[in-house]
């Protein structure tokens, strides 16, 4: 009959077997012995005597009060995460069964502050407020588009831009040279793909991202700085995207959306720029691990988890 390596070349160690009393050998502990161990300090033995092939865990009693206390804790852990972890994935569920946004404007807007969105709901469009008179970006505007600001693009397609390339960029006031040669690209339609979804803009190689905010975006007969995509959970579009450098050195990146043609000017940014909640399976399992490794920790501290 085989057996698992022994530690310590077999020698005793200084355990005695339950079945026939002879001296045990310290056995390497499996996974499961391991993970016992976080709750009661257990070890593997065999017994050395010729004849007896008793194998099995020796440790402390599971009913002393120091388990007792250890145990306690980790359920109280465990169940704590395990609340926290059903919460976020009903609420995860809720928003991926929500109906799909309807399409016509928002009637109602959500809470401002001095014309800045404190938030639409999802899936919804926000038309931001009038940019002021003093505001740097509304001086010099020589195009028909009214300017905005802090809007929200939740449903795309509603409301189409109805203005030209040109106009879009100079009341974004992009240089002119590169307003030309984004026209340029535009009206032969060379150009790169991004994709746009509740989580931002990227490439669709995502190897490049650009945030959760456009710097402007034309619609309809607006052009708004400022507006945050607010697409539901797992709606996508896409998107062409030209982009230039001015004179100076300054590199612009423009999307234009296929679905409505909404003039866009875009900022690269890192992503770690815009922070992400985690997704509810994400959290349950890092609010598990918080739980085990606190129950460990506090086991260690009563002097309790074998080496």
């Amino acid at each position: 009959m085989s057996h698992p390596k022994l530690l310590d070349n077999s020698r005793p160690d200084g355990e005695l077997c339950p079945a026939c009393g002879a001296p045990l050998a310290r056995l390497h502990r499996h996974f499961l012995d391991r993970w016992i161990s976080l709750f009661t300090s257990v070890h593997r033995y065999r017994c050395v005597a010729p004849g007896c092939d008793w194998e099995g865990l020796l440790g402390r009693e599971v009913g002393s009060p120091r388990v007792r206390a250890v145990l306690l804790w980790a359920a109280v852990l465990f169940g704590f995460a395990l609340g926290v972890a059903a919460t976020l994935a009903l609420q995860d569920r809720r928003v991926t069964q929500s109906p799909p946004p309807a399409k016509t404007p928002v009637a109602a807007a959500p809470l401002t502050l001095e014309g800045q969105s404190l938030g639409a709901p999802a899936g919804q469009d926000f038309d931001g407020a009038a940019l002021h008179a003093d505001d740097l970006r509304a001086q010099g505007n020589a195009t028909p588009l009214q300017l905005r600001i802090a809007c929200a693009w939740g449903v795309p397609g509603r409301n189409p831009y109805q203005g030209t390339v040109e106009q879009a960029l100079s009341a974004a006031h992009v240089p002119a040279d590169v307003v030309r040669q984004i026209s340029a690209q535009a009206a032969v339609g060379t150009h790169q793909r991004v994709e746009i979804t509740w989580r931002g803009i990227r490439t669709v190689d995502h190897g490049r991202y650009f945030g959760k905010t456009i710097r402007a975006m034309a619609f309809g007969d607006t052009l708004c700085f400022d507006t945050r995509v607010n697409f539901n959970p797992g709606h996508v579009e896409y998107a062409s995207l030209y982009e230039a450098k001015g004179r100076d050195g300054k590199a612009y990146a423009v999307m234009v959306p296929f679905v409505c043609g909404n003039v866009s000017l875009l900022q690269e940014r890192t992503p770690q720029t815009d922070i992400e909640l985690p997704t509810p399976g994400t959290a349950a399992l890092v609010l598990l691990g918080l739980a085990a490794a606190a129950a460990a920790a506090a086991w260690r501290r009563r002097g309790g988890v074998a080496r």
